[in-house]
């Protein structure tokens, strides 16, 4: 061969850690490797490494890799059954998919557009929610102490997954464990869930590569079979009947989109919930890291609790030795103005997550849901994908009663604000009194009111500052925490609250009570009393998913198998061998091609297949062709629409 027609190498380059896996970008000069430790590295085309990410889990391997067609996300999948979609400007995973098994193909497909036309979201308007919304304030920049590494993106939080630019349908395929396969619009929202099970009586063993057409018309799997009395495994092609993913291409856009948005509000409100929890745990640790040392000397004297000498100063303006003590050396002036800071701050963040975050967010879910809820009654364009109005109107109503309860949290705290801030003028001024200097006439004066807030406040929090009589002082010291901020802290535990709020004497409760028509009207949202915040946060996930995922199933259930063709077979022995196979779509013919080998690497022989993604009625027409490197053999024709055997 000449010189000017052979190949030659350009460059070479060496990576400190064997690379199992690599994909290039199909728009970018980036490509993605994965190694045997687990990392997923990206570098570009001069080999400059732009990040890398370590493994989920230890022991946890990469399994397969997708671009997003437009390149700007990264599909990994691991060995634990886990996906992630990864942003390839800051490595921010945008998206996490939990499947049960290991993940042994992954392939994202772009929907093509017949040449000559443009692509249009008509019938449909584009979804401007925005109009109607509040903006989203990022979380990581509302307050210095709660700064949350990995958090949505800054700029756009309602664009958390990445979508706002997503035009033509595009489709995550993967295979998981031994049967099933997953298709997720977008990366995102689940459309098919199918198990492949049997074919003609055969289980199947593995499936190793699927992928969609182009045109979304045609579904192209390569399992592996085998019968329990044989010693070899036959591969087999198969193809399902996509037409319904095709017809409903618009509807099924519009359903991913707005469910990516679901999605990725209720990504915020997990983040916005769990900063709350961390500004809590502020203020128990802020207050006990002052009361533990007289606690511990209390629990040692024998001589009472925390709370019942607190009480004993408010009622008779006479500390106990210990107390005072603890006022004037522990405790001091300085130390408990900086504590009243620090926890009032923590107040504070709690009273601003819930107004200008946990709120807007609820109510911002609410929103897309009942437009879902729009959607699935109309059943010729989306209630035929599966979209229950029955399974949304209860995720809206889970999200109506979480409305309702972040209302009633922000009224608990406004009245802890307000007894806690009363309990620390009151102790500074008995330490001002105690220490003989001046008390500022501003603070010197306490209405009966003041006195009520500061003996709630007391009940409410410090009656838990107290141990049993057989407590040692190493088991008080484990505990982890004496002061409750139990009127706020019982909302921020998965269990029902201690303290409900009292409701019966409320006039609105009492005409639901009374008013059956009412209170069974699919607009009035339950009052959930018993219920703590995150007990109803974790209803809302759950039915919200459960709705969510309807149309996976139904849309699964009307695939169906047109061909099975029989490729070749192999010795079970042969356990180290890997197909290598490719699929990829001729859009102006209509035709899927899948490219495979069937002997192990390296080898000198490979197969092309062609298969129409136009089948009329229970026609398939596939044709086939063995290439081997120097020679061409001859290729075979087969138009049946029963089981073949691919002869090359």
């Amino acid at each position: 061969m000449s010189e000017s027609t052979a190949f030659r190498q350009m460059d070479e380059k060496h990576v400190s850690v064997d690379v199992h896996l690599m994909l290039w970008s199909p728009k970018f000069d980036l490509v993605a490797l994965s190694n045997v430790q687990g990392e997923v590295v990206l570098h570009r085309l001069s080999w400059q490494k732009v990040w890398s990410v370590a493994p989920p889990g230890d022991d946890v391997k990469v399994t397969c890799l997708a671009w997003r067609p437009d390149g700007k996300v990264l599909a990994v999948s691991y060995t634990c059954g886990k996906i992630n979609l990864y942003d390839i400007e800051n490595t921010e995973v945008l998206h996490t998919i939990e499947l049960q098994g290991e993940i042994t193909s992954l392939t994202w497909i772009n929907q093509a557009i017949p040449e000559g036309n443009t692509w249009s979201p008509e019938p449909y308007l584009e979804d401007d929610f925005s109009q109607f919304l509040p903006k989203l304030l990022p979380l990581s920049k509302s307050y210095s102490p709660l700064n949350t590494k990995g958090t949505a993106s800054e700029e756009n939080v309602e664009d958390s997954k990445k979508l706002k630019d997503q035009k033509e349908l595009n489709l995550l395929i993967a295979s998981c464990g031994k049967q099933d396969i997953h298709m997720f619009a977008y990366g995102v929202y689940p459309i098919v869930v199918m198990a492949v099970d049997q074919i003609n009586g055969v289980t199947i063993d593995k499936i190793h590569t699927a992928a969609v057409s182009q045109d979304l018309r045609s579904l192209v799997i390569i399992a592996e079979v085998s019968h329990e009395s044989d010693d070899k495994s036959m591969f087999k092609i198969l193809t399902y009947n996509t037409s319904l993913v095709a017809s409903r291409d618009k509807e099924l856009r519009m359903l991913a989109l707005k469910c990516g948005q679901v999605a990725s509000l209720i990504a915020y409100l997990q983040l916005t919930v769990q900063q709350m929890s961390e500004s809590w745990e502020d203020i128990l640790m802020e207050m006990d890291s002052k009361l533990l040392k007289f606690a511990q000397e209390k629990k040692a004297t024998g001589s009472g609790t925390v709370s019942n000498d607190f009480l004993e100063l408010l009622l008779f303006g006479i500390p106990s030795l210990e107390l005072k003590s603890f006022l004037l050396h522990e405790l001091t002036d300085k130390g408990l103005k900086k504590l009243g800071i620090s926890i009032e701050t923590s107040y504070t963040n709690i009273q601003k997550l819930v107004i200008n975050h946990l709120q807007v967010v609820s109510q911002s879910l609410l929103y897309h849901l009942s437009e879902l809820r729009g959607m699935s009654q109309w059943y010729d364009r989306f209630g035929v994908l599966g979209m229950s109005t029955k399974h949304i109107q209860e995720a809206v109503t889970a999200v109506g009663s979480f409305v309702l309860k972040t209302s009633e949290l922000q009224q608990v705290i406004d009245d802890s604000i307000k007894n806690f801030k009363a309990f620390f003028c009151w102790l500074y001024v008995a330490i001002l009194q105690l220490s003989d200097e001046k008390v500022p006439a501003e603070l010197s004066k306490m209405t009966q009111h003041d006195i009520n807030f500061v003996a709630q406040f007391l009940t409410d929090n410090f009656d838990h500052f107290s141990v049993d009589e057989e407590d040692s002082i190493s088991e008080l010291t484990e505990k982890r925490s004496g002061f409750k901020l139990e009127k706020v802290g019982q909302y921020l535990k998965k269990e029902d609250l201690h303290y409900p709020p009292h409701i019966s004497a409320n006039p609105w409760i009492q005409v639901m009570r009374s008013s059956l028509h009412i209170r069974d009207s699919d607009i009035v949202y339950p009052v959930k009393s018993s219920s703590s915040l995150v007990q109803l946060q974790e209803s809302v996930e759950e039915i919200i998913k459960s709705a969510l995922t309807q149309p996976s199933i139904v849309i699964g259930q009307s695939l169906s198998c047109i061909s099975s063709i029989d490729l070749f077979t192999k010795d079970k022995s042969q356990e180290n061998f890997k197909m290598k196979s490719c699929q990829f779509t001729c859009n102006e013919k209509k035709v899927v091609y899948t490219v495979f080998t069937s002997s192990p690497a390296p080898c000198d022989k490979f197969y092309i297949l062609r298969q129409s993604t136009c089948s009329k009625g229970a026609s398939l027409q596939t044709e086939g062709v063995a290439v081997r490197i120097g020679q061409l053999t001859h290729d075979t024709n087969h138009n049946d629409s029963s089981d073949q055997t691919f002869q090359p």
